[in-house]
């Protein structure tokens, strides 16, 4: 049975899926997550530069974006064939309304990045009402792509483009015509809106929380939908065409929906760098930024049988459940995975064929390596936004991000160090502050090493305790002892 859990009624948007109770999916996005990018907009043509071939467009935004006449409709359509030597005031000019769609955001220095040729995605294709070419996948045999060359270019009206996806090749004829009628209803919705506009301002925003939702709807395609949110029930509806498979259902309860259906809990599990597994085994996720590593231990499994079968177990029980949380927490990039060593060379290729049967589950690209010589298995995940901690964590402000603090000895160690390199001849006190953890480190064993200082240094140490998050101190005053002694004691 699958489920689609909706959370929408926060600036956070949240969904989650589960498929037999069994959480395999969660996408959150918040407000500075938020992208121009795939926004269309009815813009005002501000500036034309022949010496740049490209003209700046208001949007309604702080900064102008910027197009070049190579993303221009008026240019790619025309007959010409001397047009790429002329300049881009033949093909638009100034005060010109233009529908444009955002490429990329704008920076601290720069615009967005526009372009006027319109792209509409779907699960099929890329639609582009005004692209005039046609592109297949290249994951496809040559006669496959030929085929739908073919089925495109039959149904292609006036300048239409198509990018035509790796999904379609293993699709109907008349599943993809499905989609491109919507398509085309979608774009010709845009195109009135933006006739009723007045430059400059936004017809249509993209929104990457929709596009995942929808996306999930159609790869799944049947089972409830669970929504505290009845805007989005009715966003559904007019994006996907055919939904007689799925039950809607509106959430009522004061309770959050995500805490009623048990997600928060697996959010925060999501977020835990030790997994323990039903056995007692374990493993541990550690995120860096050029990969992830993970590293699977027996922990208090010990097995029934030989070693060689507990090891085999405990890492195909690992594989299973590591491949959840990859999909689970988003990760993109370089994944490596250090299971227990298998001596045998078939229990490697039980564990990669399982973990291959997990990541079909899998909606992104993704590449498996396999086992290297020094054990450790391989794959790569196609990133296209933050990981859940990513989204969800910050940087830790005491250890940086590192995920350890100095220890007690080394802070004691070296407040030893300092005490040295001061000018006691000036004082004969110091008053200090730190932590108890310190203090005991700092002052040894029946306060030894405090005494021995003070001998050396011929100064008196007044040492107060603080709390504090980590292990710390404070050299808070040099003076004389009475002084600091009042001090002490407020």
């Amino acid at each position: 049975m699958n489920e689609i859990i909706i959370n929408d009624r926060t600036s956070e948007k949240r969904f989650a899926t589960k498929i037999n109770n069994e959480v395999t999916k969660i996408f959150i996005e918040q407000p500075q997550d938020q992208t121009k990018v795939g926004n269309i907009y009815i813009g005002k043509v501000v500036d034309v530069k022949n010496g740049m071939n490209a003209c700046f467009v208001d949007i309604g935004g702080d900064k102008n974006g910027f197009i070049h006449r190579d993303q221009l409709p008026s240019y790619i359509l025309s007959k010409d064939p001397n047009k790429e030597y002329q300049s881009i005031s033949k093909f638009v000019h100034k005060g010109e309304s233009i529908l444009v769609q955002v490429k990329k955001d704008e920076t601290n220095i720069k615009g967005p990045l526009l372009t006027a040729v319109i792209e509409i995605p779907g699960e099929k294709m890329i639609y582009l009402p005004q692209g005039c070419y046609i592109a297949v996948s290249k994951k496809g045999n040559e006669q496959n792509r030929s085929k739908w060359r073919e089925i495109a270019q039959k149904h292609q009206l006036n300048q239409e483009g198509f990018i035509i996806r790796t999904e379609t090749l293993h699709s109907s004829e008349e599943e993809w015509l499905i989609e491109l009628n919507s398509l085309r209803q979608q774009f010709q919705r845009i195109l009135e809106k933006s006739e009723k506009l007045k430059a400059p301002n936004l017809v249509f925003k993209s929104s990457l929380f929709e596009k995942e939702l929808i996306n999930e709807l159609i790869r799944l395609k049947s089972g409830k939908v669970i929504s505290d949110n009845q805007e989005v029930i009715r966003l559904i509806e007019q994006n996907i065409s055919e939904m007689k498979e799925w039950e809607f259902i509106q959430h009522y309860s004061e309770e959050s929906i995500f805490s009623t259906h048990q997600i928060e809990s697996e959010i925060d599990k999501s977020l835990k760098r030790v997994i323990w597994l039903e056995n007692g085994s374990y493993f541990v996720i550690d995120e860096t930024e050029a990969l992830v590593c993970i590293d699977v231990n027996t922990g208090k499994f010990s097995g029934s049988k030989n070693l060689h079968d507990t090891v085999l177990q405990t890492n195909l029980l690992a594989a299973k459940e590591i491949v959840r949380q990859i999909l689970l927490r988003d990760y993109g990039g370089m994944i490596l995975i250090d299971f227990i060593d298998m001596k045998q060379e078939n229990h490697q290729k039980l564990v990669e064929k399982a973990i291959q049967n997990e990541m079909k589950k899998d909606s992104k690209q993704f590449r498996l390596v396999g086992f290297t010589p020094l054990g450790i298995f391989q794959l790569t995940r196609k990133k296209t936004k933050k990981s859940l901690s990513e989204t969800l964590l910050t940087p830790c402000p005491v250890c940086s991000g590192k995920g350890k603090v100095e220890s007690a000895e080394t802070i004691a160690f070296r407040l030893e160090r300092e005490l040295w390199e001061k000018p006691f001849k000036e004082h004969e006190a110091v008053l200090i502050e730190l932590t108890e953890d310190v203090k005991t480190v700092f002052c040894g064993e029946n306060n030894r090493h405090l005494q021995r200082i003070e001998d050396i240094l011929n100064v008196k140490i007044i040492l107060k305790v603080i709390s504090y998050c980590r292990p710390i101190f404070f050299l808070r005053q040099f003076g004389l002892k009475e002084e600091l002694a009042i001090k002490l004691n407020k």
